[in-house]
């Protein structure tokens, strides 16, 4: 009678000692933990480079508003966050090691942006703009084809300019300061086995999760030639980057006999990087279009990380101008708004008055001789 509830115990206790010590490996695996915060620390490194250089897009097109003037304009574009696999690091655990980890995440990111400009004219030749941004992913976006994911970047900024030279045929010098922030979120969605010490595998859920909150301040100097309605213009710009970006991997194993199993990490962008941009503007008398591109010239990830716009603006300033009368005095030079027009087209030269010539009667000697009054007359 005895030997049965000792029979019972000895079998729960065998049953509690396999679960404790199926739980207890990967639970505390420490290869998984310190494979998933290597691969943490490596893409958030990755990450906060190419959004420094995001944060660090102006998009300013070199057109010349009028003092007291605002111009409203809109444009979307696409940009490429290289990640360099080449640095991935090796992972320890089998598992990891046989299923290529590194293939989770993609070698190139795309992202779409759309961007909203609001100018307005300053006197001297300055302008002042206010900047919103917005990138979001569309449904089932799939950045490899085992891992989909979903996230959503805002970015606000302003700038401010001045335009130097111009006029005729020389060029237009065009500095700018400028201030950025780009801050949001990205959860990736994937699925691979996990297996434990003791060889017992299941499928899991790896979610993972990043965060960015970056700053740019930044110069540009921007040369530009209008000609017949078209506007190239060439530049390059220095920006200066503080924030940081942080991920945070987690697999969720479909057993409850193997333990969730974590990682995390957070880097800092580079400081110091420069870009080389460049473009067109396209003026039409109903709509203003114009293209952009912008290309990291130094730093990590230089001439692979890149971004470009294309949009348009009003075919018209809001608000007002005052009116002055010009004098001798005044220096022949004249700013390019007003020596192209709003919209770098020649502003058309009103036509020369031509001299009235007075003609004088012609009165013949007879016409003063009071007394032949017949024989007056005008010719």
């Amino acid at each position: 009678m005895r030997q049965a509830p000792i029979a019972a115990l000895r079998k729960a206790a065998c049953l509690a000692a396999f679960f404790v010590m199926a739980v207890r490996p990967a639970g505390a695996n420490p290869s998984m933990s310190d494979d998933f915060t290597a691969m943490t620390g490596w893409l958030s490194h990755q990450l906060a480079q190419g959004l420094a250089f995001n944060a660090g897009d102006t998009f300013d097109p070199p057109h010349e508003l009028t003092s007291r003037r605002l111009q409203p304009d809109i444009s979307v574009g696409v940009g490429s966050m290289p990640l360099n696999k080449k640095i991935f690091p090796a992972t320890q655990t089998p598992a990891l090691r046989d299923m290529n980890a590194s293939s989770i995440f993609p070698s190139t990111v795309l992202f779409p942006n759309m961007s909203m400009h609001l100018r307005a004219g300053l006197p001297g030749r300055m302008d002042m703009s206010l900047r919103f941004d917005n990138m979001t992913t569309p449904p089932g976006y799939r950045i490899s084809s085992s891992a989909t994911g979903k996230g959503q970047s805002n970015s606000i900024g302003m700038g401010l300019r001045k335009h130097l030279l111009g006029g005729g045929r020389r060029p237009t010098l065009t500095l700018g300061g400028h201030f950025n922030h780009i801050y949001g979120k990205f959860t990736i969605r994937t699925k691979f086995g996990v297996e434990d010490v003791a060889g017992f595998s299941a499928d899991s859920d790896v979610i993972g999760k990043l965060d960015w909150n970056v700053s740019s301040f930044g110069f540009n100097a921007v040369v530009s030639q209008p000609y017949k309605g078209w506007t190239p213009f060439l530049g390059a710009g220095y920006n200066y980057v503080t924030g940081s970006a942080s991920a945070h991997l987690e697999a969720l194993s479909s057993t409850p006999l193997v333990a969730p199993i974590q990682g995390g990490a957070s880097a800092h962008p580079e400081q110091n990087q420069a870009r080389i941009m460049g473009g067109l503007e396209m003026d039409r008398p109903w709509m203003h279009f114009f293209a952009n591109g912008e290309i990291k010239a130094l730093g990590i990830n230089a001439g692979q990380s890149w971004i470009a716009h294309i949009g348009a603006a009003l075919p018209f300033e809001i608000g007002f101008t005052r009116v002055t009368k010009r004098t001798a005095r005044q220096p022949e030079q004249v700013a390019a708004a007003e020596q192209y027009g709003d919209y770098g087209l020649p502003v058309p030269k009103a036509p020369p008055k031509k001299k009235v010539r007075v003609i004088r009667p012609y009165l013949p000697p007879a016409a003063s001789d009071l007394k032949h009054p017949e024989l007056v007359f005008i010719q």
